[in-house]
Order: structure tokens, then C-alpha cells, then sequence
């Protein structure tokens, strides 16, 4: 019997190698700045700066793409891809893939699952985020996350093509357990 990430993963597999390209071209771009502007950016200023990189990224992988269709919801910006039956959204995400930055209304409803103006509701709701290291300055993983609120069902890390073994997996599980909190 497959699982529910094993059924959504499979579903996405097409679109794992460009949503990791998405997602590293605007690490890369942001890495790119002269180290006098980087500087004087804070964790914030850094995120919002890659974010922008990969929109931008992500508008032009999916501009001839029949299958994706845009949304711009009050800044908040998703990719429908009809076939798949999923909405996606970009985001810096912490190691369980839930969305690293303060929300805004628009996405806790979309991480909610409520309803946003001209959003379909029935389509699964993912985010497809990166992951800096502990330092954050290095490129960790990107990975996909089902969001369940302010946290995720599951998370899913994104092989990178280049560190695939042939016949190995495209994606694998990194959900960790929740802790359990002393009483």
C-alpha cells in the first residue's frame, strides 16, 4: 500500500529536477552579490533577496509550461500544476520544510488549506522550499513539505541529479519524529 508521501512524490517526479534548479539559481544569484552588499544584509534581507531570485526563476520554467498556471495572491505567489493536481509555493523552510519567515494571512490560509481568492481548493497544497546550513550561508538540500498548519504532515529532501546514484531515488523521506516535550 503506498503512503501519502509516496503517492504526492510520485506525482510531482517530474518536476522535482526543475523545482531543485528553481530553487538553487536563486541561491547561486544571491551568492553572486559583492561580498560589500551581502555584508549588510541581515537573514531577512538575504531571504527576501533569494525569494525574488526564485520567482523570477520559477516564472521563466513555467511560462511555457501549459501544465503550470500562475496565481498572485496578495504576494503571495503559486504554481497550479493541473495534471499533478497540486499548488506549489517557494520558500525559504527550516529542516522540516515548514516556511522559515513571520506569514503573512494569505499563507497561513494556503498552509491551512482555507480558501484564497481564485485558488482552486481541491488541489494539494505543498511548499517547495531550501534549506541553508546551521550558519546559514551554504546550501543544505531543497525539499518538498505537505504543510499542516505551522508545521508539515511529512517532508521529502530533493536529490540533487548530480549526487544520484543511476537507479536511485529521486527524493527520500527526512520527516523527523516530534519530540517529545518533558512534563
Amino acid at each position: 500500500m503506498e503512503t501519502e508521501i509516496e503517492e504526492i512524490m510520485g506525482r510531482i517526479e517530474g518536476y522535482l529536477d526543475p523545482f531543485d534548479a528553481i530553487l538553487r539559481h536563486g541561491h547561486d544569484v544571491y551568492e553572486s552579490y559583492p561580498a560589500e552588499i551581502v555584508i549588510e544584509h541581515d537573514a531577512s534581507a538575504q531571504a527576501h533577496c533569494t525569494h525574488r531570485h526564485i520567482l523570477a526563476e520559477a516564472q521563466r520554467r513555467f511560462d511555457a509550461d501549459n501544465n503550470a498556471r500562475h496565481f498572485e495572491i496578495r504576494g503571495l505567489n503559486v504554481w497550479l500544476l493541473e495534471r499533478e493536481n497540486v499548488i506549489v509555493r517557494f520558500k525559504k523552510t527550516d529542516w522540516n520544510g515548514v516556511a522559515a519567515n513571520y506569514p503573512t494571512r494569505q499563507a497561513l490560509d494556503f498552509d491551512r488549506g482555507n480558501a484564497l481568492p481564485g485558488l482552486p481548493e481541491e488541489p494539494t497544497r505543498l511548499n517547495v522550499g531550501y534549506l541553508l546550513d546551521d550558519l546559514g550561508v551554504g546550501y543544505e538540500r531543497s525539499q518538498v513539505a505537505l504543510p499542516a498548519g505551522k508545521s508539515t504532515m511529512w517532508c521529502a529532501a530533493i536529490v540533487a541529479s548530480e549526487d544520484r546514484e543511476i537507479g536511485q531515488p529521486i527524493w527520500q523521506d527526512v520527516t523527523r519524529e516530534p519530540r517529545l516535550s518533558a512534563v
